[in-house]
């Protein structure tokens, strides 16, 4: 089968999209299926290069990593429209669902979407703010999947606010998988240690690592200001921010206001094939945020060996702290209060390490694919039935329409 993928983001962003499309792309051929990708470019010419196809965008300028288009008439879409894919598979629903959508009519065929995001903005203190957000997106994200066959989402929490939302569409709930077994690898003491060195950390330090893209919903500034008490307690501690986005300059600011410059470092974007380096060369894992639909950095960690400390898990679908493998906050008092206690305690750390790796094992890749494999063949077997029996019954009613002239 012949299956179409698109997304906004794509390698070099690091982002939990283009790090499921990646693997996606990686696992589907292996299942006897073609694939292709077409994706926003970051360039203002289009053009093709190992199976994907980089649509001509212009620059999104508050937000440096990111690429916009509104014109759907790419001369690229006569070479996708002559390779005749049977199902398109839709990863975003904004730049890159315009192209789906113009493919999916010309050409008759099934649209699966997988809906990554979590469109939820909750702030005690803006409850009215919320409320208009909440209708806000429910009516855009209603109005850009009404013409999908399927809908995916990532976790039964997930699932939840979609219907909230009142989406009509059938939604299977299917959390991405992830390539493990890099993340498994352990690297020699030698290797980890030299890492730490590149970015000021002695054995002496215990490393916290952060990994995701830089943007508001990742309340990177609330991890860094938790951070600042924490160090106040702990002089030994580090934070090891991993990943780009519009905010890196104000959080680094924000470093720069707190006096952390030579405790909080930032590595910039990273290149995928190598982040599990860096979880490696870690102590554990810290994230603040509140709405994640997949959290996949966190299986990463987990996979990596480390316990993770989190404001939410229900992106998971298990509690960390029931298996073991980690702690949830509430607040940069439970942060401190945790991590204060935790990193006086190695053998803890590493009962707990082993135990997410073990949970990790949820999320394996080759389990996902051939659940996402299954979907997309029972979406264009039943989307070709559903063709037929509409073809049938037009000729049918045409040659009723005949007899009763004659």
């Amino acid at each position: 089968m012949k299956i179409l993928i698109t997304t906004d983001f794509f390698v070099p962003s690091v982002t939990g999209v283009s790090t499921v499309v990646v693997n996606e792309m990686a696992m589907l051929p292996l299942l006897g299926h073609e694939v292709r990708l077409l994706t926003i470019g970051n360039a203002r010419i289009s053009y093709f290069r190992d199976g994907v196809y980089h649509m001509k965008a212009s620059r999104i300028k508050p937000f440096p990593d990111s690429y916009m288009t509104f014109s759907y008439r790419d001369p690229l879409l006569g070479d996708i429209l002559a390779w005749k894919p049977d199902v398109i598979h839709s990863n975003n629903e904004f730049f890159s669902m315009g192209y789906a959508r113009r493919i999916q009519r010309v050409l008759h065929i099934p649209l699966l979407h997988t809906c990554h995001t979590d469109f939820t903005r909750y702030d005690e203190q803006q409850r009215i703010r919320h409320t208009l957000w909440d209708a806000a997106m429910a009516a855009v994200v209603k109005r850009r999947v009404r013409f999908c066959s399927l809908l995916i989402s990532p976790s039964a929490a997930h699932k939840a606010m979609l219907e909230r939302y009142r989406i009509s569409k059938p939604i299977e709930v299917l959390p991405s998988g992830i390539e493990l077994s890099r993340f498994g690898l352990s690297l020699p003491e030698e290797t980890r240690n030299r890492i730490r060195s590149e970015y000021g950390f002695g054995v002496e330090h215990i490393v916290l690592i952060s990994v995701c893209r830089l943007a508001s919903e990742k309340r990177v500034n609330r991890t860094i200001d938790a951070f600042f008490l924490l160090s106040l307690l702990e002089p030994s501690v580090r934070l090891l921010i991993v990943g780009g986005g519009p905010k890196q300059e104000s959080l680094k600011q924000q470093v720069r206001d707190f006096g952390l410059e030579n405790r909080v470092i930032f590595t910039g974007t990273v290149p995928s094939e190598s982040i599990h380096r860096l979880y490696q060369a870690s102590d554990l894992f810290v994230s603040s945020s509140i709405r994640e639909s997949q959290g996949l950095g966190f299986v990463e960690a987990m996979a990596s060996g480390l316990p993770v400390l989190l404001r939410e898990d229900g992106s998971l679908g298990f509690s960390i702290e029931e298996s073991g493998c980690g702690f949830l906050y509430h607040d940069e008092k439970g942060f401190v209060s945790i991590l204060s206690s935790l990193i006086h305690n190695p053998s803890l750390i590493r009962q707990m390490g082993e135990r997410a790796k073990k949970e990790s094992e949820r999320f394996n890749l080759e389990r996902w694919a051939c659940a996402l494999s299954a979907l997309c063949v029972r979406l264009h077997a039943d989307f070709s039935l559903k063709e037929s029996n509409q073809a049938n019954h037009r000729r049918h009613d045409q040659q009723g329409g005949e007899h009763t002239v004659q």
